[in-house]
Parts: structure tokens; C-alpha cells; sequence
């Protein structure tokens, strides 16, 4: 289809759409000469505005079309004149309107992001909106009661509430407003971009008083149906492996990947794929896949760019439908690049084989034994996070340091590379339904198809937690990934906008990421944001409740049973609240039993939702981990329960994590860490209505 070029409306048609849709608009009446402009003055009552009309003017106020409180005919007279002489190029038309009584002005807006497709804004307008470019973004269609919230977290929702002598704004109005044009710009897939500037809200009321509308001229593309879940599996779950430049080399990829086979444990058939070797690592080796007797249910390749065709060919000749392919140069090295990277993804397109990469290094599943990394990985242990990472680390560094670590158990891991087909929204689709996979973890850099991710995501989220970390924030990050796997980073705002909506947990660094994947991994998600903590020393007292405030944490107090419990403990001249420095009662009673007797008192408390345990690690604080909490927690698997310290030897900080992974429990550098960590278990928990104060979508 030939698709023309953007056009405007002019601001009266851009009205009657408004008006169309349910947005009130000030009164007005469009009119050819000055004659008509008097009459309609007069029909609707000074004083009025006079405004150039057309689709050639954009931009009035700065261009001298726009006339305000003409306060009789005579006055409009002249100023009609006056427009028109500015204008004579054109032949504009008069847009009369009536003065909008004074109120709030604020900007609505709605476009249609690159990414991520309609989105909608709110933000202080007048004299404020250059100064402290005050907006919110969301996600379109957002409800009334979602649009109330976005005007709510505006910096200056002050001024809508009523400041100083002035009567509050009728907010409903507003909100009533926005969710109308949110309604729009996601039904009419022709418009490109409204910008209400301003919306005048009164104590009674609100009123579009300039509008315009771009419109693309185009029809939008149908986008081709998605392969379902299923395709995805032999990625995980493959009963045959065929490895396209297995080598003899030890140091060499197509070697390393057998070796990490092996070592998982891989119970399928593995085929190593070279032209010039009879066996592998003991495995017999064929020339081309083709050559391989029965099926091939997953194939990597690893071998140079040029050969790469040649062996999608045999790989398709040969039926398989799933293939890893390792090679780079493709997106990731520009357009030519990007170019080939799309013949590459049609001819497998053609041939019914999905495609992970280019610039991939596969996946891992544990409970399959299989590891595709091309670094040497030791034995994984199985659990319930998945992994998608737009990155091989994920498969590599990271691989190793949480076979070493175990902060958590492993599901399933995808490095899915430049996504020229299977992508993230395939991954989260899969792994919604996967029985195996509790919590997921992504790493992005861009996302491939937006308005899929966002239902993709959203159904996610629904059933399991979903942690985020995205990748350029800054223009800088932005620029660094087109150079890196070619992706399109859509505006960041909006992505936090996509968050919300779809309940994703966004975080902002791979610290965050990890710790955040080991307490949603490790937890029940809690039912308030109310956190009891105990330290040993007073920093962590005062870190905690400073980190709390920022967070959004609350501190309860504590209540008079266990003020009495803890007094059996803690010296009588010792203050005791939450959080509760406990040194006074270790010096009387010791370590352990002091902080099995205050952590178990402080849960006992039901206003307490979970408990931070912070330890000074030295040999006088090492005991039995078990002995002490195990019972304890037990007690109350209902409430998440956090550790953190202070310093220590490297033998004195194994000792703590050893000791509590057992118990489930997440062990942190810092009480910041682990905060931040409940923070984002807060976050989820309200969006799935288990706390008050639900996200609304």
C-alpha cells in the first residue's frame, strides 16, 4: 500500500474530533471573513479569541495568529484584518472561540511511540511547562482511575488540589479528559500525534482550548502472526544436538560447548558437525548435518559468517527447526550487516525453523543437562529462575559466578543475541506457562516488537514475577547498543510507562538485578511494606531507617507484647525501638541467643510484613545458623525474612550465606541491598492487589 505523507488537521477539525470523543472543547465557530467572525461573536458572547485556521499553520502564537480578549466587534474587526494580512499566502479561515474562564492550565498528550505504540501524557502547562517540564507517561488505554493517579504524581499536583487561596480543579474532569484521548489515539491507528496545550481546568469542569492533530496518512501494517509457545521448547528440551564447527581444538568454541554437554549431562544424542573429523570427544563426527541418521532436534552453528548460509541450507534440508547461531557481523556491525541478518531470518522463515540469534550463545537447562555456552561452565543447580539476557554473559560470566555463588537455582537461561527471529516476548510467552519456572530475570537493550512485549509481559506478570533490567537509559547507553546488537532502545520514559502497565519489576543495575531475583526467588511475597529490623551495631539502626524513608519503607513501632518480650533480653537503661540495636543484650547473653529471641519477638508482631537481620561479622557473632533461626522462620513462612552485615573474613561471609541458604533466606552486603530487594517485592506485591494501593493499568 503507497503510504502518504503526515498531515494536520487544522485546529477546528482537530475540535470536532475532540469533541467527538467525548473531550469538552471551548465553544467556537469557524468563519471566512470578518462579517462572519462579528456574528459569530455575537452568537457566542465576548470576549472571544480570534485564531488563524489551517493545516499550513502549525505553530499560530509565535507566527502572530492568535488574537485574545477581544472584547467587541470593532476590536475583532481589526484584528481579523490583521491575521489575514499575516497569512495572505495561505487563504485562512477565523476560528472564533469564547474565552475559557481562567483555571489550571495542563498539557494532554497523545503519539504513537516507534516501539511501543500509543502512549498518553499529562503535564503542568503555561508558564510552568518549559521550566520544570512536569509530565507523566503511560501506556494507552488507561482508565479514569489511572488517569486520576497520573495527574496525582505530577510534581505540581499541588495546583490542582487547591494552593494558597485558590479552590482545588475539578480533577475528575481532567482525569475524564486524558483517558477519552487515551481512548483515541489507540482506537484510530491512523493518528499520529495530539497535543491539547492547553487544557483549562476549573473548579467546575475542563475545557480543550487548542489542538492539534497529526495524522500519518497511512494505513498500518498488519504484523505477522507469532509462532506459538510450543515452537520455543526444543531450544530447552531438545532429544538430538547437532553442533555445526564441533573442533578437536580445546580452546576453541566448537569444542568447549561438547565439553559443557558433557559435563551437564546432556541425556539426548550429540552430533558434532565438522567435514574433516571422524569423532569428537569420543562422539562420531558427520560432514554436514544432513549426514546425521535420524532427527536433529536442535542445531547450533559456530563457524564463520561466510559458511553460515551454506549450513541453514543443509539444516533445513536436513528439517531441523530450531537453530543457535553463534556467528556475529550481522546487526551488531551496521546496516550491511543488518541487511544479510534479514535474509538469514526470511530464509529460515521460508523453511519453518525458528532462529535464536544471530550473536547468540544459546541456552542452558539444567534439569535437560543442557549447557550451549561457548565458556566452560560448571554444574548448575536447578531451581526456578529463568534467564533471558540479550547478552552471553548470562551464559558465560554470570554462569559461572552463580554455579559458585548459588544465590539461586536455575530454570532456564536464553541469550537470545540480535533477535532476528525468537525473541524476548517468544521467551516470556514460554516461560509464563513453564511449570519449572518460578521468576523470571531479563536483560534488555531494546525491545522487537512493543505492543506484543506489553501483552507478553503483562501475562507474565500474572502468573509469576518478572525483573527487568534495561539497558540505555542515557542517550550515550542508547548509542552504545546500536553499535552493540542493533537494537531500538525506545524512550526510556515510556519503558517505565510499559513497567507499570504490565507489572514488570524494574531495576536499575545487575546488583539490583541479582538481589532482587534472589528474594522474589526465595520468599513469599509479603503482604505489607511495614519492615522490623535488628542490629548489632547502630549504623545499621540508622542506614536502614534512612534507606526505609527513601524507599518507601515503613518502620512500625512496636507494640507494648513486644516491648515486654524484648525487655527479657535487653538491659532495662537500653531505648529499644524498630529498628532495634541489640548490642546491649549480645554483651549479656551472646549472639545467637539474642538474635533468635528479638527476631522471634519482632515477627510474632502482626503489623511487622517481614525482618531484616543485620550482623557484624566477627568470630564472636559465628554460630549455628540453623540451630538458631531455622525454627523461627519455620514459624512464619508468611513473612519474608532478609540478612545482611557488615565486613567479615571471606570465611565469616561463606559462613552466613551457607548458613541461611538452606533456610531460604537471602543474605546481602548491605541493608541497603536487601531493602532495595523487599522494595521491589513491595512493588510486585501491590500490583497484584496484595497490598492496598494497587497499580492501576
Amino acid at each position: 500500500m503507497k503510504r502518504q505523507s503526515v498531515y494536520a488537521l487544522s485546529e477546528y477539525e482537530g475540535a470536532l474530533l475532540l469533541k467527538e470523543w467525548g473531550i469538552p472543547v471551548v465553544e467556537q465557530a469557524l468563519s471566512c471573513n470578518e462579517d462572519q467572525a462579528v456574528e459569530a461573536a455575537g452568537r457566542l458572547g465576548f470576549p472571544v479569541a480570534l485564531k488563524v485556521c489551517s493545516e499550513a499553520v502549525l505553530h499560530k502564537t509565535d507566527q502572530g495568529g492568535v488574537k485574545l480578549n477581544i472584547a467587541d466587534a470593532q476590536s475583532l474587526i481589526e484584528a481579523a484584518r490583521d491575521i489575514r494580512s499575516r497569512f495572505r499566502g495561505i487563504e485562512p479561515k477565523l476560528l472564533v472561540q469564547k474565552m475559557a474562564q481562567p483555571g489550571v492550565e495542563i498539557i494532554l498528550g497523545a503519539k504513537r511511540d516507534p516501539v511501543f505504540g500509543p502512549v498518553v501524557l499529562a503535564g503542568i502547562g503555561g508558564i510552568f511547562t518549559e521550566i520544570f517540564r512536569d509530565t507523566v507517561v503511560e501506556i494507552a488505554p488507561v482508565s479514569i482511575r489511572t488517569a486520576r493517579s497520573m495527574l496525582m504524581r505530577l510534581k505540581g499536583a499541588a495546583l490542582l488540589s487547591g494552593y494558597r487561596s485558590r479552590p482545588p480543579v475539578d480533577i475528575d474532569a481532567v482525569a475524564q479528559a486524558l483517558s477519552a484521548l487515551s481512548r483515541l489515539i489507540a482506537k484510530r491507528g491512523d493518528i499520529a500525534e495530539i497535543d491539547v496545550n492547553p487544557l483549562i481546568a476549573g473548579e467546575r469542569g475542563a475545557l480543550a482550548v487548542d489542538a492539534l492533530v497529526r495524522c500519518n496518512g497511512g494505513a498500518v501494517a498488519a504484523k505477522r502472526k507469532a509462532p506459538g509457545p510450543e515452537t520455543v521448547d526444543p531450544f530447552f528440551n531438545p532429544g538430538s544436538f547437532a553442533l555445526i564447527g564441533a573442533s578437536k581444538s580445546p580452546g576453541k568454541g566448537g569444542n568447549i560447548i561438547l565439553r559443557n554437554l558433557l559435563k551437564a549431562g546432556f541425556q539426548g544424542r550429540i552430533h558434532p558437525i565438522n567435514p574433516t573429523a571422524q569423532d569428537i570427544l569420543g562422539m562420531k563426527a558427520y560432514p554436514r548435518v544432513s549426514d546425521v541418521p535420524g532427527p536433529v532436534d536442535l542445531a547450533m552453528i559456530v563457524i564463520p559468517k561466510a559458511a553460515v548460509p551454506d549450513a541453514l541450507k543443509d539444516c533445513a534440508a536436513k528439517g531441523v527447526r530450531s537453530v543457535i547461531l553463534s556467528t556475529g557481523g550481522y546487526s551488531d556491525a551496521g546496516e550491511s550487516g543488518l541487511a544479510e541478518q534479514n535474509e538469514l531470518a526470511a530464509a529460515a522463515r521460508s523453511a519453518g525453523m525458528r532462529l535464536m540469534g544471530p550473536n547468540s550463545i544459546g541456552t542452558i537447562n539444567p534439569r535437560a543437562g543442557l549447557a550451549t555456552s561457548i565458556v566452560g561452565l560448571e554444574q548448575l543447580r536447578p531451581g526456578g529462575v529463568s534467564l533471558i539476557g540479550q547478552s552471553g554473559v548470562f551464559s558465560s560470566g554470570w554462569g559461572r559466578w552463580i554455579a559458585d555463588v548459588k544465590p539461586f537455582g536455575l530454570a532456564k537461561v536464553a541469550c537470545i543475541g540480535n533477535k532476528s527471529d525468537i525473541n524476548e516476548s517468544d521467551l516470556l510467552e514460554y516461560l509464563a506457562d513453564d511449570e519449572q519456572t518460578t521468576t523470571i530475570g531479563m536483560y534488555l537493550e531494546g525491545v522487537a516488537d512493543g505492543e506484543r512485549f506489553v501483552r507478553s509481559a503483562a501475562r507474565a506478570c500474572s502468573k509469576k514475577p518478572v525483573v527487568v533490567a534495561k539497558s540505555g537509559r542515557s542517550e550515550a547507553g542508547a548509542a552504545a547498543i546500536a553499535s552493540h546488537t542493533g537494537s531500538l532502545a525506545g524512550s526510556d520514559v515510556v519503558f517505565d510507562a510499559v513497567c507499570r502497565k504490565a507489572g514488570l519489576v524494574r531495576v536499575n543495575d545487575s546488583e539490583a538485578f541479582f538481589d532482587t531475583l534472589s528474594a522474589f526467588e526465595s520468599q513469599p511475597l509479603p503482604r505489607g511494606n511495614r519492615m522490623g529490623a535488628l542490629s548489632i551495631t547502630g549504623m545499621g539502626c540508622v542506614v536502614t531507617t534512612d534507606a526505609a524513608e527513601e524507599l518507601g519503607i515503613e518502620l512500625p513501632s512496636l507494640k507494648p507484647a513486644t516491648m515486654k518480650k524484648l525487655r527479657e533480653v535487653v538491659p532495662a537503661w537500653a531505648p529499644v525501638r524498630n529498628p532495634v540495636d541489640i548490642w546491649s543484650a549480645v554483651e549479656q547473653h551472646g549472639s545467637k541467643n539474642t538474635m533468635r529471641h528479638i527476631a522471634q519477638s519482632m515477627l510474632e508482631q502482626k503489623d511487622i510484613d517481614a525482618l531484616l537481620i543485620i550482623f557484624v561479622l566477627m568470630p564472636e557473632s559465628i554460630f549455628d545458623i540453623h540451630e538458631a533461626f531455622a525454627d523461627v522462620i519455620r514459624a512464619h513462612l508468611d513473612k519474608p525474612v532478609f540478612v545482611s552485615y557488615y565486613g567479615g573474613t571471606k570465611k565469616e561471609m561463606m559462613h552466613i550465606h551457607e548458613g541461611f541458604l538452606p533456610l531460604g533466606v537471602p543474605t546481602y552486603p548491605t541493608p541497603e541491598r536487601a531493602l532495595y530487594a523487599f522494595s521491589r517485592m513491595v512493588e510486585y506485591a501491590r500490583f497484584k492487589g496484595l497490598i492496598a494501593g494497587r497499580k492501576q493499568r
